[in-house]
């Protein structure tokens, strides 16, 4: 158990750490302008898997790994495959309609709809790989899904300067990915049994998804296309970039405490009272809200250096103004994904969540589309703000009977305090080396080390999220 958990931990790191590789060589090689085109096909290929195959997905890592008899696993794994192809032809099916009325390119147009159903295929295999414990093949997936998927795109570009040969360039990779990670389970559609009732479970969790999935879109990825309703792709790029690079970087916190621990609370469900998981998933909660401000930290204090060196001069020295709006984009957002929706999933609460996810998605949409068409790239990026906040007020109030909600408010003030204190001690410590003449890349690495050291130890001493339990492995 102890080696998957790992195994899935390098595979998470695999993903994220591609993920960030992948848009900085996009970004370096393309530009603001190529950059901001291609963002706005990439947030539609995201949007188009997360409405319609991302529910498909959680409840086949639900279901599927629950099955305790192999017959049943079996016949879920069918089921599963059926229900993916019956979606799969609603979706050709879609896309056809829609390039027969669409007035524009349609090559590009038919390139996205081939990208999005083969990112799609290629991320139900990984989730494949996954649950079946080939960790191995999980963690070549991620990298396939990122950085090949990318080196690919690039080369297309690079050979052709085509957008639409690039996202064929991309899909290619994806669905060799798919056969890799699929091809020792399409076997199971010969022997095993098409089951309703396991049909009904899928559903019965999985449907309520989709609001959640697409309020989620709404908030994550619609911002790009929005924006470039109001913008020039310049700016698109820009903010897609920054955005990006942050929200990855924010993951990237989130999943190492996420990633080994959801199944710890699954586990743990069983053998605490209520109150106690409660308590116990508060702390987990509050463990990886220390992880988001200690990124927020280092990016805050290094963004002068590091964005302009990993984005490229034009687009990092233009995004500097959007690093803290989006930090605070990506921070409540995160929470609020990996905190409180997480709640919800492991109690098994989707109506629920999609109740709250109904309520907010209206708001997201109005206030990306007012926010860019009366203020462009500055007005989208305050109305989400709002509408991430807002969102956050919902779920907590939602979540009153399944969280320690009086535990997490004290710890979170507690770290957004220790957390902007840090920040003052490192762009205090940054200015008097400025001053002293010691300035460049190296003063920046001191100041950061200065907020961060500072933070941890604030964390470690007023044990935030019972900490210094967690460092002697106990919870």
């Amino acid at each position: 158990m102890a080696r998957r958990g790992l195994g899935l931990t390098a595979g998470y790191a695999v993903s994220v750490t591609g993920g960030v590789v992948s848009l900085m060589a996009y970004a370096r090689v393309l530009g603001p302008q190529v950059y901001g085109q291609l963002a706005v096909y990439l947030a539609l290929v995201e949007a188009f898997q997360a409405v319609v195959f991302q529910w498909h997905r959680l409840a086949f890592v639900r279901f599927w790994t629950a099955s305790a008899r192999k017959d049943d696993a079996d016949a879920y794994l069918r089921t599963s495959h059926l229900v993916w192809l019956a979606i799969a032809l609603v979706a050709l099916a879609a896309i056809a309609l829609a390039l027969a009325f669409e007035a524009g390119s349609r090559q590009v147009w038919l390139a996205v709809g081939v990208l999005a159903l083969a990112k799609s295929a290629a991320l139900y295999t990984q989730e494949i790989a996954r649950a079946g414990s080939a960790v191995l093949r999980y963690a070549f997936a991620s990298f396939l899904l990122t950085v090949g998927a990318t080196l690919a795109g690039l080369i297309a570009w690079s050979l052709t300067h085509s957008m639409t040969l690039t996202l064929y360039g991309t899909a290619a990779i994806f669905v060799l990915q798919a056969i890799l990670c699929g091809f020792d389970r399409v076997a199971v559609m010969r022997h095993a049994r098409f089951s309703v009732d396991q049909l009904r479970a899928m559903l019965h969790y999985g449907l309520p998804l989709i609001p959640v999935f697409i309020a989620t879109t709404a908030m994550t990825r619609l911002d790009r296309p929005i924006l470039a309703m109001f913008e020039q792709p310049a700016v698109v790029g820009i903010y897609a970039a920054a955005s990006g690079l942050i929200t990855n970087a924010i993951s990237a916190a989130c999943l190492l405490i996420v990633t080994p621990c959801y199944p710890w609370l699954l586990r743990e469900k069983a053998s605490r009272s209520a109150a106690g998981h409660r308590a116990f998933h508060a702390r987990l909660g509050l463990l990886m809200l220390a992880c988001v401000f200690a990124v927020s930290i280092v990016v805050m204090v290094l963004r002068d250096v590091a964005l302009p060196l990993m984005l490229g001069p034009s687009i990092g020295n233009a995004a500097l103004p959007l690093v803290l709006p989006l930090l605070a984009i990506a921070t409540i957002a995160a929470f609020r994904a990996h905190f409180f929706d997480q709640a919800y999933h492991l109690h098994a609460r989707t109506k629920a969540l999609m109740s709250i996810n109904l309520l907010t998605m209206t708001l997201a949409v109005a206030a990306t589309y007012f926010g860019a068409r009366m203020a462009g790239c500055g007005g989208m990026v305050r109305g989400l703000l709002a509408v991430n906040v807002v969102a956050l007020l919902i779920s907590a109030a939602f979540a009153r009977g399944i969280v320690d909600l009086g535990r997490v408010v004290c710890g979170a003030i507690l770290l957004s305090a220790f957390a902007a204190a840090a920040l003052a001690a490192g762009e205090l410590s940054n200015d008097v080396l400025n001053r002293a003449g010691h300035a460049g890349i190296w003063t920046e690495c001191l100041s950061a080390i200065v907020a961060l050291s500072l933070f941890c130890g604030m964390c470690v001493g007023a044990n935030v999220g019972s900490i210094r339990e967690a460092l002697r492995g106990k919870l």
